[in-house]
């Protein structure tokens, strides 16, 4: 037996804890960081979503024939936040025209969307079905994205990328669009010809969508398409000027982005070119827009990191870049990295577990950027993606992917918008500079706080210390983990002091800043009013409101995600007192018998 003096312990234990320790401070809850962080939780969404594939692939997409979606994926799609969307996805790679998905569902023409995965069919959930999705979540049509197509069929001299992507007439074809989406039904005709506002309220919309935001492509900087050079950029807005013009001459106030991709300080590289261009110099461009798609080692190696630390350091510079010129910057889309020709498992793996840490990781390093206006993840309508958050298994039968579920969980941790804080943590195992991320949210009434965290390192345990949360009380504190970087189930449980964060995993720690008695913390908001009070079956509320969470009195989650309701059936609830949190406030109710 060794004896080891108690003095000589204690040191010994501080000094290891002292070198694994996470910090982060809240250096001023008064200085706001990003405004809105609701917007990096953007969706990507696929206009390919009510397409079938074949016999061997099963459901391709996620709706029915009729347009309406299917109840098994309505069941995990339907409460799934939405703030900003981004449209349609990866349909305009293959030659997806908006044209062809309006009107009655009987008469639309057939599309080839799909090559060798399926036949011609038509698009039966199409942009009207999209855009009353978006209306229905509550979203404003303004936070749409709008992705044109930039390739015409007459073009001589296309790569077979972009003749699959072309379509006809693509200058007036995207001029037609914004005037059908923000035109007045009032005769005014804005581009001649076919008036569009007209044959939008045919269709069932006579007031105008208000697209504000649209996108010139998709990565035309691709080597399929023109490349990723400056000289290739200066071929991009040759072809895409005249789309740009036609589009302003309909609509001059929507907001023009463009996809960029390369170090923006070297001049042989796309970015630069892009910052150099006239519509830039014009001031013709809203935002940059550019993907990433990071991958994290599970061992150490060259180059040192591949992950979000590398995203970083690029993402860094592009805003610098940007800001010089008065534009913005967007994530068109991220998500974990998957391998070209992937396996099943390879494609499974960037939704799991391993993705949704990444994509944690991710979130929380936009939010510390003021500069960032949003983000878009890879939540596409389409079962057989290589990214599919929501994947198909067999009829009836889908599974919500961890990392979609995350976005569930994390979308009202976020708050309203991020404050100033500083950070540090130990190295991480793989010789990533960090193991553990963590930023600081505030509600724009100042009475809720939230700390958010992830620990990224798929070996150590390492603690978290914060401090600077002076003034708030503690209400609840959660840790998010799951049984293997590949495991498609998280596992939340509490979380006590001093906090502990095993590899892989989220922390949530939520404050407010009343008493912790439960009747004061959870007092009514007074922004909206709900009856009757107290209840045996239905509440309604004086205005729609963004159910976020219903709890009791202990803090148990009864209910989650309901989405954007003027009513709740509260009847199967046992009597006692109940609080909903949601984008409004936190409101009391009562149910008795």
């Amino acid at each position: 037996m060794i004896f080891v003096p108690c003095f000589f312990l204690l040191v010994l234990l501080v000094n290891v804890s002292f070198a694994q320790v996470a910090t982060i401070n809240i250096t001023n809850v008064q200085t706001t960081v990003m405004n809105k962080t609701s917007l990096l939780f953007g969706i990507t969404f696929d206009s390919r979503t009510s397409l079938t594939g074949n016999a061997g692939l099963g459901q391709f997409g996620y709706y029915n024939p009729n347009g309406t979606i299917i109840p098994a994926v309505g069941a995990l799609f339907n409460n799934f936040p939405m703030s900003t969307l981004r449209y349609p996805g990866n349909g305009i790679g293959v030659g997806f025209d908006w044209k062809k998905s309006i009107g009655a569902i009987a008469s639309r023409p057939n599309q080839d969307l799909l090559g060798a995965l399926g036949s011609p069919q038509p698009v039966y959930f199409g942009f009207d079905e999209f855009m009353a999705m978006v209306e229905a979540r509550g979203v404003p049509t303004s936070e749409v994205q709008i992705m044109v197509p930039i390739y015409d069929t007459g073009t001589s001299g296309l790569t077979t990328t972009q003749q699959r992507a072309a379509i006809p007439n693509v200058v007036s074809n995207n001029a037609d669009w914004v005037e059908y989406c923000n035109a007045l039904n009032n005769g005014s005709n804005p581009g001649g010809g076919i008036d569009w506002a007209a044959r939008r309220a045919a269709n069932g919309h006579p007031q105008p969508y208000n697209v504000k935001i649209w996108n010139i492509g998709n990565e035309p900087w691709s080597g399929f398409e023109f490349g990723p050079s400056a000289a290739n950029c200066a071929s991009y807005l040759a072809s895409v000027t005249p789309i740009i013009n036609a589009m302003l001459a309909i609509d001059s106030t929507i907001n023009i982005t463009l996809p960029t991709v390369g170090n923006p300080t070297n001049p042989a590289n796309w970015s630069f070119a892009l910052l150099q261009s006239p519509l830039i110099a014009q001031g013709k461009v809203y935002a940059l827009s550019q993907h990433y798609f990071p991958t994290e080692r599970t061992t150490g190696g060259s180059p040192p990191n591949q992950g979000v630390a590398a995203v970083n350091t690029g993402l860094n510079s592009l805003i610098t870049a940007a800001s010089a010129k008065g534009v913005k910057v967007f994530v068109g889309d991220y998500a974990h990295n998957i391998a070209d020709n992937p396996t099943t498992a390879q494609k499974d793996s960037a939704m799991q577990w391993l993705g949704a840490i990444l994509e944690a990781d991710f979130l929380l390093m936009l939010s510390q950027k003021s500069t960032i206006e949003r983000a878009n993840f890879w939540t596409y309508g389409n079962a057989q993606a290589a990214w599919h958050p929501i994947r198909y298994n067999s009829p009836g039968n889908y599974t919500l992917m961890p990392a979609a579920a995350i976005y569930k969980i994390l979308f009202p941790a976020f708050l309203d918008k991020s404050v100033a804080v500083q950070t540090s943590s130990p190295a991480a195992s793989d010789g990533n500079p960090y193991s553990v991320r963590a930023n600081a949210f505030l509600s724009n009434d100042g009475t809720k706080l939230n700390i958010v965290a992830v620990n990224r390192d798929k070996l150590n345990t390492v603690p978290l210390q914060p401090t600077g949360t002076s003034g708030y009380n503690l209400l609840r504190a959660r840790l998010l983990t799951a049984a293997a970087p590949n495991a498609e189930s998280i596992i939340e449980q509490p979380l006590t002091a001093p906090y502990s964060m095993p590899p892989m995993s989220v922390v949530i720690l939520e404050f407010g800043t009343m008493p912790t008695s439960v009747g004061a913390v959870m007092s009514n908001s007074q922004v909206v009013t709900l009856f009757p009070n107290p209840t045996s079956g239905v509440l309604t509320f004086s205005e729609p409101l963004r159910i976020i969470e219903v709890c009791d009195v202990h803090g148990h989650k009864i209910m989650s995600g309901l989405g954007v309701v003027q009513s709740l059936s509260v009847e199967k609830l046992p009597v006692g007192t109940y609080f909903i949190t949601s984008d409004k406030g936190t409101i009391k109710f009562i149910v008795q018998r």
